[in-house]
């Protein structure tokens, strides 16, 4: 025998009553873990990609027609094949967040889910859908995934709904802590508080300001100052990108951008793209002392000053381009307190901020500065972005399939055949939306709209009792009344008409309801108002309805 033979020791192994060996520690069979292709399907961009993917794939969602190429059509990511982007036409299939343009969004899909960017094979589908959708376009997506796409299963939920959903895996929170998404897109911003794992619905703020609009906006003010630049949209959305930024104090932004451009720090150059050699514009830092640098002279050069602070200012002042709407931070303040009153300042702790408006720098602190100057000083407010919010809430969909309930919630094909759209989108929209345990817990009494004919039946003109019937019951009625004007009397069951009268003005609602600040005022003539003296119920002493008197209507 060798050495090597004898130092080696002997592997002992238990054997069962049959012949064949049996494992100390057996292992338990591997579960493969589901996979899914999650699709957020934006007004401008889809991000696309399988659950098990760290990044998603950012494909634009339209078709672009170039001067250039005038016979080909660029769907979604051929847009980089295209040789000059200069004066691209763009179709787009969403308007106002929406799809409405069928023959748009088609070809995209066929486009995405083709075997060069991301088949579908045999996985479930997860897409997302804009908050208040339409049934009529929930229906067509339904068919169209199930029977042109022959997906397995599908599942549609909101962005917000995927982000919050990211948000308490990465901070291992519970239901018991709520949550405020504020998810600023291409199309509009949707600020959604989430109450017990919920969507709040009575307290969801839309402000139909976007990215959309902010590029228009460049556009014209570039095209009244420099160059026109109205065809240049994909120039100029780059440019917004690259160049704009969100100040802390828009006076001292407006005093900086007034001085002359040597003292002046926030005056950039931007070098516009060629589509030769420049595939993409830049920022060229000035050179206020030496001369022109060749790249200066041989390519067109936009100047920008104030406009890089202006145009986002528009998202928390839409007012500046008249706009009769209240800005991001407002709506969110609007949205807190429109929550019930114990959970306002726990949402204030967790907010968290999705969209491509919130790239813009220093939206994060514009956002924290507006919040904290507007909530009361004694709260704790805390903002969460990524440092990606544009693929925030695609990420989320992993967070998504470990859900106890989302196999249940997934339609399978023969559902779809078996139950009908009505009963699915039934399924699809009450995901995360079940509030009845706060209707319960904050359960009002039911309002009624203030009437004027019973009250002024039993009344005359001159503020008397108008005659009854001589029987035992109406006089017990005009005793009961007579109580009400102030004689002090009362029945045992009965109750004073005045106060009566006040439970009536504190349910009154009607078109005379205003809002003042952030809680709810009445406004109404002073007769219906209430005051701290208990007065008589006596039409003809008010002003408000006779102002000249009870004999000028005699």
């Amino acid at each position: 025998m060798n050495d090597w033979e004898i130092k080696q020791p002997r592997i002992k192994r238990r054997r069962s009553s049959g012949t064949r060996d049996v494992p100390i520690n057996p292992k338990p069979p591997k579960v493969p873990s589901l996979k899914a292709l999650i699709v957020d399907n934006g007004a401008y961009s889809i991000k696309i990609g399988y659950s098990k993917d760290e990044e998603p794939r950012v494909i634009p969602n339209c078709i672009m027609k170039a001067k250039s190429e005038r016979k080909r059509l660029f769907i979604g990511q051929q847009i980089q094949e295209c040789r000059d982007c200069s004066g691209l036409y763009f179709l787009l299939p969403c308007e106002r967040g929406y799809i409405t343009r069928w023959e748009v969004q088609k070809p995209v899909w066929d486009n995405i889910f083709s075997k060069n960017v991301c088949p579908i094979e045999e996985n479930p589908v997860v897409i997302t859908q804009p908050l208040f959708n339409f049934k009529s376009i929930q229906d067509c997506t339904d068919e169209i995934f199930f029977e042109e796409y022959e997906v397995p299963s599908l599942f549609r939920c909101h962005p917000a709904d995927l982000a919050y959903l990211n948000y308490a895996k990465e901070h291992k929170l519970n239901k018991t802590n709520p949550c405020l998404v504020i998810d600023s897109g291409y199309s509009f911003t949707h600020i959604v508080p989430y109450i017990k794992g919920n969507k709040f619905l009575r307290a969801i703020k839309r402000v139909n300001v976007g990215g959309k609009l902010l590029t228009n906006h460049l556009k014209d003010i570039i095209s009244y100052r420099q160059y026109n630049v109205m065809e240049e949209t994909y120039v100029i959305n780059q440019v917004k990108e690259d160049t704009c930024y969100v100040c802390k104090d828009i006076k001292q932004e407006l005093a900086e951008a007034a001085k002359p451009s040597s003292s002046n720090s926030i005056v950039k150059n931007y070098v516009l793209p060629d589509f030769n050699v420049i595939r993409r514009g830049f920022i060229q830092e000035l050179n206020k002392d030496g001369p022109k640098s060749e790249l200066e002279e041989s390519y067109q050069i936009l100047r920008l000053n104030n406009e890089r602070f202006v145009v986002p200012e528009i998202l928390f002042h839409p007012s500046d381009i008249g706009m009769k709407s209240m800005g991001i931070a407002e709506a969110a303040v609007k949205s807190i307190f429109s929550c019930p009153k114990e959970h306002r300042e726990l949402l204030a702790n967790h907010i968290i901020l999705v969209g491509g408006n919130c790239k813009f720098p220093g939206f994060k602190e514009r956002m924290y500065a507006e919040l904290r100057s507007l909530l009361p000083d004694s709260w704790e407010v805390n903002i969460f972005q990524h440092e990606d919010p544009l693929t925030y809430a695609w990420k989320g969909g992993s967070a998504l399939l470990r859900t106890h309930d989302f196999k249940s919630n997934l339609v399978t094909k023969q559902d779809y055949d078996e139950l009908g759209s009505s009963i699915i989108q039934e399924r699809f929209n009450c995901f995360m939306l079940d509030d009845r345990e706060l209707e319960q817990d904050n359960k009002k009494p039911m309002e009624q709209t203030y009437q004027y004919l019973p009250n002024l039946k039993s009344c005359g003109i001159f503020g008397k009792f108008e005659p009854q019937p001589n029987t035992e019951e109406s006089k017990l009625d005009i005793e009961e009344q007579s109580c009400g004007r102030g004689e002090g009397n009362k029945e045992d069951n009965g109750e004073d008409i005045t106060q009566e009268i006040e439970e009536e003005k504190t349910t009154r609602r009607g078109p005379g309801r205003m809002k003042k600040g952030f809680e709810e005022e009445l406004f109404m003539p002073d007769v219906f108002k209430e005051d701290d003296e208990e007065q008589d119920f006596d039409l003809t002493q008010n002003s408000q309805l006779f102002p000249f008197g009870t004999m000028s209507y005699l």
